[in-house]
């Protein structure tokens, strides 16, 4: 409770305060459950902060940038048994990452920190980001049949920007082409947005699947908008007006987050 209290008075304060400087410098942090049939509850000071925390599940952790959670630690929910001890967690205080909770290439729970690319994607396009934070050994992702990232280590990933649509992607050991450990998989590259994609679980246990996240707002805008054979520049009064209100708007948390199972 007092967490999601924390986290809205947060929220409050950037609304009433919209400082131009601020929101360029304010922290987004994701966290997200990669671990499969495991609840979970996260504790700071061995105090309960987030309970019953299931797979797939996300929390926004901004409202603590800059700050250090002291003893963070994992816990079996509803125990006292300790699945992840991070210890002192300094969170960033400025920037986007993501924090997920996942198997690392043993099978032993651990925590990842990835600071998000959030560079601006050029109109037509999208970004595909792939993270491996399976237990499985290196592996290589397909899109549409093509080996687009190699030789992936657990904890490390991979992105470009592509032209928008949905790609087929598929995980497979490095240097081949099976078995087809992920996938297939349609993945929709949207124009101006960041797809994460989490490849997640367990070889071992046949559990592997991905969890996804998107960042959205990251678009630039054409240089010329073609107006039947009146063309406009992006740089007239009203069209600057309206990306100056979007970005604000994204600075104060327009930039929608989404994780779940495909």
């Amino acid at each position: 409770m007092k967490f999601r209290l924390a986290l809205l008075l947060t929220l409050v304060v950037s609304v009433l305060l919209p400082s131009a400087a601020g929101a360029q410098d304010a922290a987004r942090i994701h966290l997200i459950h990669g671990i499969p049939d495991t609840d979970v509850d996260v504790t700071v000071g061995g105090a309960a902060v987030i309970e019953d925390f299931s797979f797939g599940d996300t929390q926004d952790l901004s409202g603590f940038a800059g700050q250090t959670l002291d003893s963070l630690q994992v816990v079996l929910a509803g125990t006292d048994t300790v699945a992840i001890d991070v210890g002192d967690f300094d969170v960033p205080a400025s920037g986007n990452y993501t924090v997920i909770a996942h198997l690392d290439a043993d099978g032993a729970p651990t925590v990842g920190v990835f600071e998000n690319d959030i560079s601006e994607i050029a109109a037509g396009n999208g970004r595909l980001v792939v993270r491996h934070t399976a237990a499985a050994p290196a592996v290589d992702i397909l899109a549409n049949g093509a080996a687009a990232f190699t030789n992936v280590p657990n904890g490390a990933g991979g992105g470009a920007d592509l032209p928008a649509g949905t790609i087929s992607a598929e995980v497979v050991p490095t240097g081949a082409t099976e078995p087809v450990v992920i996938g297939p998989a349609d993945l929709p590259v949207a124009e101006g947005s960041s797809l994460i994609v989490y490849a997640v679980g367990s070889l071992d246990a046949g559990n592997l699947t991905v969890l996804t996240e998107v960042i959205d707002g990251l678009g630039a805008l054409p240089d010329v908008v073609n107006t039947g054979n009146s063309p406009v520049s992006n740089s007239s009064f009203p069209v600057a007006a309206l990306v100056g209100g979007l970005m604000v708007l994204v600075a104060l948390g327009g930039r929608r987050t989404l994780a779940g199972t495909r």
